[in-house]
Protein backbone atom coordinates (compact mmCIF):
# COMPACT_ATOMS: atom_id res chain seq x y z
CA UNK A 1 0.00 0.00 0.00
CA UNK A 2 1.44 3.35 -0.81
CA UNK A 3 0.10 6.99 0.16
CA UNK A 4 0.46 10.77 -1.79
CA UNK A 5 0.64 13.03 0.64
CA UNK A 6 0.31 16.91 -0.34
CA UNK A 7 0.71 19.82 1.73
CA UNK A 8 -0.59 23.17 0.38
CA UNK A 9 -0.36 27.09 1.90
CA UNK A 10 -4.37 27.64 1.84
CA UNK A 11 -5.22 30.76 0.05
CA UNK A 12 -7.03 33.12 3.55
CA UNK A 13 -10.10 33.45 3.44
CA UNK A 14 -10.70 30.60 1.49
CA UNK A 15 -10.77 27.09 3.68
CA UNK A 16 -13.95 26.52 3.88
CA UNK A 17 -14.39 26.79 0.03
CA UNK A 18 -11.28 24.55 -0.30
CA UNK A 19 -12.86 22.46 1.90
CA UNK A 20 -16.18 21.70 -0.07
CA UNK A 21 -14.23 21.88 -3.37
CA UNK A 22 -12.31 18.74 -1.63
CA UNK A 23 -15.59 17.34 -0.38
CA UNK A 24 -17.63 17.75 -3.75
CA UNK A 25 -15.55 18.02 -6.31
CA UNK A 26 -12.79 16.16 -6.19
CA UNK A 27 -13.34 13.40 -3.54
CA UNK A 28 -16.39 11.80 -6.61
CA UNK A 29 -13.48 12.24 -9.03
CA UNK A 30 -10.76 9.89 -7.30
CA UNK A 31 -13.16 7.41 -5.73
CA UNK A 32 -13.23 6.31 -10.05
CA UNK A 33 -9.48 5.95 -9.91
CA UNK A 34 -7.82 2.09 -10.30
CA UNK A 35 -6.21 1.83 -6.76
CA UNK A 36 -8.15 4.31 -4.97
CA UNK A 37 -8.58 3.47 -1.01
CA UNK A 38 -9.51 6.55 0.85
CA UNK A 39 -8.59 9.58 1.31
CA UNK A 40 -8.42 12.68 3.98
CA UNK A 41 -7.50 16.14 4.23
CA UNK A 42 -6.27 17.44 7.09
CA UNK A 43 -6.13 21.78 8.33
CA UNK A 44 -3.79 23.26 9.92
CA UNK A 45 -6.35 26.73 10.50
CA UNK A 46 -3.72 28.98 12.35
CA UNK A 47 -0.63 28.57 9.56
CA UNK A 48 -3.19 28.41 6.43
CA UNK A 49 -2.20 25.05 5.17
CA UNK A 50 -3.43 21.96 3.99
CA UNK A 51 -2.31 18.01 3.84
CA UNK A 52 -3.75 15.78 2.26
CA UNK A 53 -3.81 11.84 2.08
CA UNK A 54 -4.39 9.41 -0.24
CA UNK A 55 -4.16 6.08 0.23
CA UNK A 56 -3.53 3.08 -2.99
CA UNK A 57 -3.51 0.13 -3.50
CA UNK A 58 0.05 -0.46 -5.19
CA UNK A 59 3.22 1.70 -6.18
CA UNK A 60 1.91 1.58 -9.73
CA UNK A 61 -1.82 2.92 -8.61
CA UNK A 62 -0.18 5.93 -6.59
CA UNK A 63 2.00 6.51 -10.03
CA UNK A 64 -0.53 6.74 -12.34
CA UNK A 65 -2.40 9.75 -10.42
CA UNK A 66 0.78 11.06 -9.23
CA UNK A 67 2.35 15.06 -10.58
CA UNK A 68 2.33 14.95 -14.61
CA UNK A 69 -1.00 12.74 -14.71
CA UNK A 70 -4.32 13.65 -16.05
CA UNK A 71 -5.98 13.53 -13.18
CA UNK A 72 -3.95 15.47 -10.91
CA UNK A 73 -4.00 18.08 -13.24
CA UNK A 74 -7.82 18.07 -13.27
CA UNK A 75 -7.76 17.54 -9.48
CA UNK A 76 -5.42 20.70 -8.76
CA UNK A 77 -7.06 22.64 -11.01
CA UNK A 78 -9.93 22.30 -8.80
CA UNK A 79 -8.38 24.24 -6.20
CA UNK A 80 -6.46 26.59 -8.30
CA UNK A 81 -8.36 29.72 -6.27
CA UNK A 82 -7.68 28.15 -2.58
CA UNK A 83 -4.13 26.60 -2.47
CA UNK A 84 -0.67 27.44 -3.90
CA UNK A 85 2.92 26.11 -3.27
CA UNK A 86 1.75 22.59 -3.29
CA UNK A 87 4.34 19.90 -2.05
CA UNK A 88 4.26 16.69 -3.36
CA UNK A 89 5.50 13.15 -1.85
CA UNK A 90 4.94 9.41 -1.81
CA UNK A 91 5.23 7.15 0.46
CA UNK A 92 5.28 3.28 1.11
CA UNK A 93 3.16 2.29 4.30
CA UNK A 94 4.72 -0.30 5.87
CA UNK A 95 2.78 -0.44 8.89
CA UNK A 96 -0.99 0.59 10.10
CA UNK A 97 -2.94 0.19 13.27
CA UNK A 98 -6.90 1.20 13.61
CA UNK A 99 -9.35 0.61 15.94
Amino acid sequence: MYVRTIVADLVPGKTEQAIQIFRDEIVPVVREQAGYISTSIYIDHKHHQAQTVSFWESKEAAEATSQGSEYLDTVTAHLAQCVVNRQFDQWEVVFTDSK
